[in-house]
């Protein structure tokens, strides 16, 4: 954990965070600050200054999409962009911000246009997104039968026989 590292604090539950999302690596949480309804943050647990130095770069973004697909299908969002900028905390983490229909962002989102939600709207946002992610089923591999071949069992004439053919050769 980074020192004085807020992202790290809720990591290690040490900072209250309305959490739609864990696994080993990586979690997703709602923004104190939201641009819309939903808006999702999704970090490493490791620390990482940018989003680019995460080591599982890939898996990280299938964890945004997971988020994603729950949040168009929770929130009934039109669409949902990213914001990857890390400025204002030096953790990697990637916004994730579902978009609706007079959303009052025109185009582009921008910081500027906070939301306000109360403590209850946050906690039942984040149970709708949430519960709206598929448990994933552990991936059980599928065993091949391979019949197994019986040994022929050599006579003591039939190796004779082959000695004889191999002498020859």
């Amino acid at each position: 954990m980074e020192q004085k590292c807020i992202f790290c604090a809720i990591v290690g539950d040490q900072v209250q965070s309305f959490k739609v999302y864990e696994d080993g690596n990586f979690l997703a949480f709602l923004d104190i600050r939201p641009l819309n309804k939903g808006h999702t943050l999704v970090i490493p647990k490791k620390h990482y200054r940018w989003t680019y130095d995460v080591d599982a770069f890939g898996e990280y973004w299938e964890v945004a999409k997971k988020i994603v697909l729950a949040q168009l299908k929770a929130l009934e969002a039109k669409s949902v962009q990213f914001i990857t900028a890390g400025f204002a905390v030096p953790h990697a983490h990637i916004h994730v911000v579902p978009r609706f229909e007079d959303d009052g962002h025109g185009e582009y989102l921008t910081h500027g246009n906070v939301k306000e939600f109360s403590e209850q709207e946050m906690k039942e946002t984040a149970e709708k997104i949430k519960s709206s992610i598929p448990v994933e089923k552990p991936k059980v591999e599928e065993k091949i039968e391979v019949p197994v071949r019986e040994e022929k069992k050599w006579t003591e004439e039939e190796l004779e026989t082959m000695r004889k053919e191999l002498e020859q050769t």
